[in-house]
């Protein structure tokens, strides 16, 4: 069986569908990615028995063949190609041979491939119950709070995003590691079934912001313990984190006494500096909050120390002084689109918030750290 695609379309697909293809598996049939061939359109699968993604395009075969190969050798050779037409011959044995239509390189490359008998199963987007949702407002929230969420496994209702809608037409995305939470609400016109909520991996999420652009729109469904996304000829298939979501709305402060209005890139600049003299993991940095300006202050005994002075608006009449972990703050303020963030205070051992000037809807909330006294 023979086929004809314009390299730049099979390069796209194949790393679209072997980026969820984990360089530590060890079972072979995981490590490569599926191709179905038909006369007029080519499928790749690629799955870790967690996540699965299947992509689509146009080809002209003269044939139909299914086979597997590894979906980075073959990503590998096309990427040292020049631009133009590939045809690839899959022979009864599973070579595949790769040949370039140009004059200026008269060669041809020949990967091993496999059958497809032993692929597992990966089922397609489910459309019964499914949404519509823009591409640009999915993007725009996961993006956001998906710097809260846990990287370890401990517990795993940590380590994904929290996808809602307890209100018709608003959808709701939350993060948190138990030390940091970050929230985002915004419209839909869909009527999204969600108010019991779904835990979507990390790796998922991941793969989805990849995949989303700033237009058109994308397809998202559940079933069972799984969720879809449909997004453009690219389907994600994904298991939810089974488990209960901690309650995010116990741990936003109902009220806080104190409103401080800092400049975002000020206040950007000055913390990655402080950063200079903070370690990880705490990267500890003290903020002295007064009437009219917050001093930044970094202070590690083997590094050396900063202090740094800015003008804030506040309506507190005290000083407030609290411990915080500067990468937390920074994580947050690169997800800030506004020129102004407000930070909202109650006491040196409260929870911080932060929500960028004007949007309520895009809150953060971190725990501060315990400072040392003498």
């Amino acid at each position: 069986m023979i086929f004809e695609v314009d390299k730049d379309v099979l390069l796209k697909s194949i790393s679209i569908a072997d980026s969820v293809v984990s360089s530590r598996n060890v079972t072979t049939v995981l490590s490569s990615c599926l191709f179905t061939v038909t006369k007029d359109e080519i499928e790749i699968v690629a799955t870790d028995n967690e996540l699965g993604i299947r992509t689509r395009f146009d080809a002209v075969a003269d044939g139909e063949s299914s086979f597997t190969v590894s979906g980075k050798r073959f990503s590998g050779i096309l990427k040292e190609l020049p631009k133009g037409e590939v045809t690839v011959e899959v022979s009864d044995s599973y070579m595949i041979d790769i040949r370039l239509k140009s004059r200026d390189i008269k060669a041809h490359y020949v990967l091993v491939g496999a059958s497809s008998d032993e692929f597992p199963e990966v089922p397609v987007f489910y459309e019964e119950g499914s949404v519509e949702i823009g591409q640009d407002v999915l993007r725009d929230m996961l993006r956001r709070v998906i710097h809260a969420a846990a990287l370890d496994t401990i517990k795993p209702v940590f380590n994904g995003v929290y996808l809602l809608s307890d209100q018709q037409g608003r959808l709701t995305a939350v993060a948190t590691d138990s030390r940091r939470l970050s929230l985002i609400s915004r419209p839909v016109e869909s009527d999204i079934q969600l108010a019991e909520g779904v835990i979507i991996p990390l790796k998922t999420v991941h793969e989805v912001v990849r995949l989303l652009s700033q237009s058109g729109s994308c397809r998202f469904s559940l079933y069972g313990n799984q969720v879809f996304f449909k997004i453009g000829d690219t389907e994600i298939i994904s298991r939810i984190i089974e488990g209960q979501f901690p309650n995010y709305k116990q741990v936003i402060p109902k009220e806080q006494g104190v409103t401080v209005l800092v400049d975002t890139r000020r206040l950007t600049d000055s913390l990655r500096r402080a950063m200079v003299f903070t370690r990880e993991p705490a990267n500890k940095v003290v903020l002295n909050f007064h009437r009219d300006s917050l001093v930044l202050e970094a202070k590690t005994a083997d590094l050396g120390e900063s202090t740094e002075e800015m003008p804030v608006e506040s309506n507190g009449k005290d000083p407030i002084t609290l411990g915080i972990n500067a990468q937390f703050l920074m994580d947050v303020l690169k997800e800030v689109d506004s020129p102004a963030v407000s930070i909202g205070l109650t006491g040196h051992m409260s929870p911080v918030t932060l929500a960028p000037e004007g949007d309520t809807d895009f809150l953060s909330v971190i725990m501060p750290i315990q400072i040392k006294s003498g």
